[in-house]
C-alpha cells in the first residue's frame, strides 16, 4: 500500500470515528428517574455540605433562649436536628440509633412485624433513592414552620412518588415518653406508609444482599456496596467492550492489510473505555441507584477521563497522519511543530474538561474562569512577544520559506540556517558567528534563500577601454557567445553577450548564463574556469579591461 493509500484509509477511518464520537456525545443521560425534588439538581458539593450541616456543632447550638428549643439527648427538639440525626445514624449504620427518630405509635399489626431497626432501614432506602432533604430548608424553631398549610404539630421534608401520587414525608411534634416535652420525630403516618415505598423502591436481590453484609461506609455519600456493585459493572462492560472492540480490530484489520497497529491500539484500548463507559451509564439496574449515587455519576468524572483518553490519542494518531503528509509534501520542518501543537491542543482539551468536571460536581466554574481571566490577561500581556515569535515558528514551519541547512540572505546578513526555535531562528554566518533573530522579525525581513535556486548566475563585470576599437569588440562578444554555447555546465537559455552601455568605468558588457547546479562549490569551479577563457579571449581579440584609481567598487 503506498502512502497516499495508507493516508486515504486513515482520513476515511478518522471520519467513521468522528461520527461515533459524534453520535456517542448525544446518547442517554445515565439516569433519568425523577423523584419528588429532583435528584439530578443534587451535586457532590450539595451532598458535601449536607454532611457537614448535619454533623453536630456545639458552637452553632439552636438550644438558645432564644428558641428554647428543648433539650434532648437524641437532638430531636426541633425539625432540622431531628431529621439531621437521623441521617446521621443512617449514614454511620446505626439501625438502633435511628430508631429513636420514628414515632411507632399506632401502627398496624402488619406494620409493626416488619421490625422497628428494618422500618428504619427502609426508610433509609426509600429516601436514598427519592429525596434530596435540604437541611436549610427545614425550620429551626421548636415549634417548626408557621404558614405552612399543614397542622401546627406536623413538618414537611419533602414528597416520593408512589404510582403516579406524591406522599408527604412528614416530621411530627409528639410529648417524649419520659417527661412529655414535645420532640419531633419522623410521623407515624409516614411509617405507617415504609413497606408500600419500600417494596417500590427496594434494592435489587443483589443490592440489598450486599448493603446488609458490607460495612455502612460511605465515600461522598455513596455506600460501601454501591461502589463494589458498580465497580463489578462497570469491570463486566469493560471486559464486553474489549471483546467488540477486538473483534472490530480484526475486521479492520482484515479489511485493511496494512493498517497501522497504532490504529488497532486505539480502539482496543482508549476506546474500549468509552465504550465501557458508555455502557455502564445507559445500561444498569435502576434498582441500585440513589440520589447520591446520580450526583457522582453526574459528575461524569470516568466519562471525562475516557474521552481525555480518546481525545489525546486521536491526536497522537493524527499528527502521524499529517507528519506522513508534511513528508510526502517535502515539508520535513513541519512534523517538528506538530509535537508543541498537539501539546497545546492536548492543554486545552484538558482545561475544558477539567471545568466541565467542576460544573459537574456543583462547584461554580464560571468563578474560577473571571479570576484566571484576570490573571490570564496580565500573563498574556507579559507573554505578548513570546506569542508572536511562537506564531511566527508556527508560520516558518508550515509555509516553510527556508529550512534547517538553507543558506540565505536576511536583512544585511548571509549565513545558514541552523534551527527553527519557538522563540528564535538560530543562523551561522560566513564568518562562523551565530546570530538568532526573533521569529517574529524573522518573518518580516526579505529573506533571499540562495539554497532554493535551481541554477546559479554567471554575470561578470566586465568594463573595456573607451578606446576598444569596433572590429575588436564585435570579435570579443562573438567569441565568448561561442565559448559560453560550447560549455556543457551552462543552461541552453539565456546566453547573452552585449555592449550594454558608455559608463564613466568604461565601455560594459553584459554577459548573462546560468550554471545548471545548486553546489556552490561546483558553481565556483565552473565560473573560475569561465573567468580564464574570457580572459584569454580578451588577450587574444586586444580587449583592454578599463582600471581607473577613481573607481568606485561595488
Amino acid at each position: 500500500m503506498t502512502l497516499v493509500q495508507h493516508s486515504t484509509s486513515f482520513t476515511r477511518f478518522s471520519v467513521a470515528l468522528s461520527i461515533i464520537f459524534s453520535l456517542m456525545l448525544i446518547s442517554p443521560s445515565v439516569f433519568s428517574e425523577q423523584s419528588s425534588k429532583s435528584g439530578d439538581e443534587v451535586s457532590i458539593k450539595d451532598m458535601l455540605d449536607r454532611q457537614e450541616e448535619s454533623q453536630p456543632n456545639s458552637d452553632k447550638s439552636d438550644y438558645s433562649d432564644e428558641y428554647k428549643v428543648p433539650k434532648d439527648d437524641f437532638d430531636r427538639g426541633q425539625p432540622r436536628s431531628a431529621i439531621a440525626g437521623y441521617l446521621r445514624a443512617m449514614r454511620s449504620g446505626d439501625l438502633a440509633l435511628a430508631t429513636n427518630y420514628l414515632d411507632y405509635r399506632n401502627l398496624s399489626e402488619k406494620t409493626l412485624s416488619v421490625g422497628k431497626e428494618e422500618l428504619a432501614r427502609q426508610l433509609g432506602v426509600v429516601l436514598n433513592r427519592t429525596l434530596w432533604v435540604d437541611l436549610n430548608s427545614i425550620s429551626t424553631l421548636k415549634e417548626g414552620r408557621k404558614n405552612d398549610d399543614l397542622p401546627s404539630y406536623r413538618e414537611l421534608i419533602g414528597q416520593v412518588d408512589y404510582q403516579g401520587n406524591n406522599i408527604d414525608i412528614l416530621l411530627q411534634r409528639i410529648p417524649r415518653a419520659e417527661d412529655k416535652v414535645k420532640i419531633w420525630k419522623i410521623s407515624n403516618a409516614t411509617v405507617e406508609k415504609i413497606p408500600r415505598l419500600f417494596k417500590r423502591y427496594s434494592y435489587s436481590p443483589l443490592g440489598e444482599l450486599l448493603a446488609k453484609k458490607l460495612p455502612a461506609v460511605d465515600l461522598f455519600g455513596v455506600m460501601l456496596w454501591q461502589w463494589f456493585y458498580f465497580t463489578l459493572m462497570i469491570t463486566l462492560y469493560y471486559l464486553l467492550a474489549k471483546v467488540l472492540t477486538w473483534v472490530t480490530a480484526f475486521g479492520i484489520k482484515r479489511a485493511y492489510k496494512n493498517v497501522s497497529e497504532d490504529v488497532l491500539r486505539f480502539i482496543k484500548e482508549p476506546f474500549a473505555l468509552l465504550m465501557a463507559v458508555i455502557f455502564a451509564r445507559n445500561f444498569h439496574d435502576e434498582a441500585n441507584v440513589t440520589i447520591a449515587l446520580k450526583a457522582v455519576t453526574e459528575g461524569s468524572t470516568l466519562l471525562i477521563i475516557a474521552w481525555c483518553w480518546v481525545l489525546f490519542r486521536f491526536i497522537d494518531l493524527m499528527k502521524i497522519l499529517l507528519a506522513e503528509k508534511f513528508v510526502a509534501q517535502d515539508k520535513p520542518l513541519a512534523v517538528y511543530l506538530l509535537r508543541p501543537a498537539g501539546t497545546v491542543i492536548k492543554i486545552i482539551i484538558f482545561s475544558v474538561a477539567a471545568l466541565n468536571w467542576l460544573e459537574n460536581l456543583g462547584f461554580n466554574a464560571s468563578t474560577l474562569l473571571a479570576g484566571l481571566g484576570i490573571g490570564g490577561l496580565a500573563i498574556a500581556l507579559a507573554a505578548q512577544k513570546t506569542v508572536e515569535n511562537i506564531i511566527g515558528a508556527i508560520t516558518l514551519y508550515t509555509s516553510a520559506p527556508i529550512k534547517i541547512g538553507n543558506f540565505c540572505r536576511f536583512g544585511n546578513s548571509l549565513g545558514v540556517v541552523e534551527e527553527i526555535g519557538l522563540r528564535a531562528t538560530r543562523i551561522r554566518t560566513l564568518d562562523r558567528s551565530v546570530i538568532y533573530v526573533a521569529n517574529a522579525k524573522f518573518i518580516d525581513m526579505n529573506i533571499e534563500n540562495y539554497s532554493e535556486r535551481e541554477k546559479m548566475a554567471f554575470k561578470p563585470k566586465i568594463f573595456l577601454a573607451p578606446n576598444t576599437p569596433k572590429e575588436n569588440l564585435d570579435a570579443l562578444l562573438i567569441a565568448i557567445r561561442s565559448m559560453l554555447s560550447a560549455t556543457d555546465s551552462l543552461g541552453d537559455a539565456p546566453l547573452r553577450t552585449h555592449f550594454k552601455a558608455y559608463t564613466i568605468y568604461g565601455l560594459e558588457l553584459d554577459i548573462l548564463a546560468y550554471v545548471t547546479t545548486t553546489d556552490f562549490d561546483v558553481y565556483l569551479d565552473e565560473i573560475n574556469q569561465l573567468n580564464l577563457n574570457i580572459l584569454a579571449l580578451l588577450s587574444e581579440h586586444n580587449c583592454k579591461v578599463h582600471v581607473m584609481s577613481e573607481r568606485v567598487v561595488e
